[in-house]
């Protein structure tokens, strides 16, 4: 143990980085600022409002809340070692070490700790100082089960050792909700007369945090039990398995493109959570109060439809950096390639228009507005970073997606704000022109740039052509 503990600090100095603890302080100060401004800001009002329970009674189901958001948080960024590498099997550290060393590991991960201290905070503005208390035992305990699962998950060989860890997970999950909303009630739910010393509140908050609290231990103990009792060594195969890897020769234009964003880490993480952000944001700009501010314009829209697209193209042959060498030996044209990526792009913005299409049968979106901005965002809102191929470095495929400009340039930083000239013409038709008009002009300019597009890429493409021994030097440097 003692020397797990000592390669333990060794590695958590060398991954270090200055960097990180910068942008983590001021991500730190803007959420405390924020939560300041908000909670200065609707002080007022929130003194208006009657209440029916003290915000004391809040903590067990603040707890519980949290939950899914540190999942997801969880399995985009966490990636704790479960598994002992080649070194560690050689020196005499038995399974239930191991398991107490991963377990003080996740105790003491930076993950398990920022939700629990930010709900802490927001909890200190509205609740007394026992109510602060319980919200941080109960939200780490929460968070540390959700890490424990991952553990497992992470550790386990099969789906005979994963299905059970999903079966008792979601049990928990609905148990934790149901505790507390239980404490909720019989803390005084609907009783008027309810307050921060009335006994009710009292006891129905401290039983229901108990009972959370002891249910998020006996949750704990098992699966770091389970983890114990998990074996995955490379030794215990059945056979040997033959792995075979695609050469070039085997795919095509096309497959480059979605096969790249499915195995690089940094892609698919940047377009899954742009993606998510905005269509998030998109369905929140639809409610019938903020449409009734805009005129009916949904402001989130084109970015819904067309951002995730941006995001890869911003890129474009920045990851056939990577192994260009291969591709050119391949009868494949450069005008070839840009046409492919922009019709993969003009696919995503499809892809994107999907799932923003609920808003159209269901939240009274304009069926033509959704159109158009389709439209608008293939021909001219994606189409004009296919000339970001004259400026592309070579990307990192397999680095971490968060706050990471390795691949970018100040050429491309400077290029990106051309989506200004789109985006000003978009928000203007929508604003000074009545709607029947508006929806002419945005789809009419969309058509046009859809027509002109293989004019565009074939001057882009013969750019290239020119520069490409400067552009290749430059990507064997990097």
């Amino acid at each position: 143990m003692k020397e797990l503990f000592r390669l333990w600090i060794t590695q958590k100095r060398r991954d270090f980085s200055w960097r990180t603890f910068f942008v983590g302080a001021f991500l730190t100060i803007y959420f405390v600022f924020i939560v300041l401004a908000l909670y200065f800001g609707l002080r007022e009002e929130l003194d208006k409002i009657p209440m029916s329970f003290a915000m004391a009674a809040l903590a067990p189901m603040m707890a519980v809340a949290v939950v899914p958001a540190d999942m997801l948080m969880k399995v985009f960024w966490r990636r704790s070692p479960v598994e002992m590498d080649d070194y560690l099997r050689t020196r005499p550290i038995s399974h239930r070490d191991w398991g107490r060393f991963i377990l003080m590991d996740t105790a003491l991960g930076g993950l398990q700790w920022m939700l629990p201290l930010m709900m802490t905070f927001v909890s200190a503005l509205i609740m007394p100082w026992w109510a602060v208390l319980l919200t941080f035992v109960l939200t780490y305990s929460c968070v540390m089960v959700n890490a424990l699962f991952q553990n497992c998950w992470r550790r386990a060989p099969g789906n005979q050792w994963t299905l059970p860890l999903v079966f008792g997970y979601m049990v928990w999950l609905v148990l934790s909700y149901v505790v507390a909303i239980a404490s909720m009630m019989v803390a005084g739910i609907g009783n008027e007369e309810a307050d921060n010393t009335s006994s009710n509140l009292v006891v129905g908050t401290l039983v229901g945090s108990l009972a959370l609290l002891l249910l998020n231990v006996l949750v704990g103990s098992v699966l770091q039990w389970y983890f114990t009792r998990l074996r995955n060594h490379n030794e215990e195969m059945h056979a040997p398995v033959a792995v075979t890897a695609r050469s070039l020769g085997e795919v095509s234009v096309w497959s480059i493109e979605w096969v790249q964003l499915l195995r690089s880490k940094r892609l698919r993480v940047s377009f899954i959570t742009i993606a998510v952000v905005f269509l998030l944001n998109t369905y929140m700009q639809q409610s019938p109060d903020i449409q009734k501010d805009f005129g009916g314009v949904n402001l989130m829209l084109l970015f819904g439809i067309a951002f995730p697209s941006i995001i890869l193209a911003q890129w474009v042959l920045g990851v056939e950096a990577n192994f260009f060498s291969g591709i050119w030996t391949k009868p494949w044209s450069v005008v070839g390639i840009l046409r492919r990526k922009y019709y993969f792009f003009c696919g995503v913005c499809a892809l994107m228009a999907l799932f923003i299409l609920p808003c159209v049968f269901w939240m009274g979106m304009s069926f033509w507005s959704w159109l158009a901005a389709l439209i608008f965002g293939c021909g001219v809102f994606v189409l004009p970073f296919m000339a970001t191929c004259l400026f592309s470095s070579r990307m990192d495929l397999f680095a971490s997606a968060f706050f990471n400009y390795q691949g970018g340039n100040k050429q491309i930083n400077v290029f990106s704000f051309i989506m200004f000239i789109p985006m000003a013409i978009y928000f203007a038709s929508y604003f000074l022109l009545p709607k029947p008009w508006s929806h002419v002009v945005v789809g009419g300019i969309g058509l046009l740039g859809l027509a002109l597009h293989r004019w565009y890429i074939g001057w882009v493409s013969r750019r290239w052509f020119n520069r490409r021994y400067e552009i290749m030097e430059r990507w064997l440097k990097e």
